[in-house]
């Protein structure tokens, strides 16, 4: 379940345009960063990952084109305007367990800042995962 929400990382921690209303985000090379922080699970250290992409006009103008749900999840409601981006999303896995998240996106522009919290049923019981996620325009493609 934890590699599901980490396939499901992409649909939330890059700048992406759900409905009709294109998000304010200007084209260019971007850097994501996103930390996951495992609640309640005693020492376990919080892990950061940056990656880059190239955001076109092309990639705004498709709006729900760009965003899929990986195998296994559904997007259950979106709620996009032009500065923000709210969602829901459930992911069930081949052995029963279920996943729950939910979380926003602030678009500004050159930059973009979004949380995502989840709930998980795991073997070892439920486990609670936040995400805090930041993008910035970095230069050209």
């Amino acid at each position: 379940m934890l590699r599901t929400l980490l396939l499901a990382l992409p649909l939330v921690a890059l700048p992406l345009a759900v409905q009709a209303e294109t998000p304010n985000i200007q084209p260019g090379l971007w850097e994501n960063q996103t930390t996951m922080i495992m609640e309640g699970m005693g020492n376990m250290p919080n892990q950061t990952e940056t990656s880059t992409e190239c955001v076109t006009q092309e990639d705004l103008d498709r709006g729900e084109n760009i965003i899929e749900a990986p195998e296994g999840c559904s997007l259950d409601h979106v709620d996009m305007s032009t500065d923000r981006m709210d969602y829901t999303m459930s992911c069930t896995d081949p052995q029963g367990g279920r996943m729950q998240m939910e979380g926003s996106m602030r678009f500004m522009g050159d930059r973009t800042e979004g949380e995502m919290t989840s709930e998980m049923d795991t073997p070892m019981g439920p486990m609670n995962v936040r995400m805090e996620m930041r993008g910035k325009r970095i230069g050209d493609c």
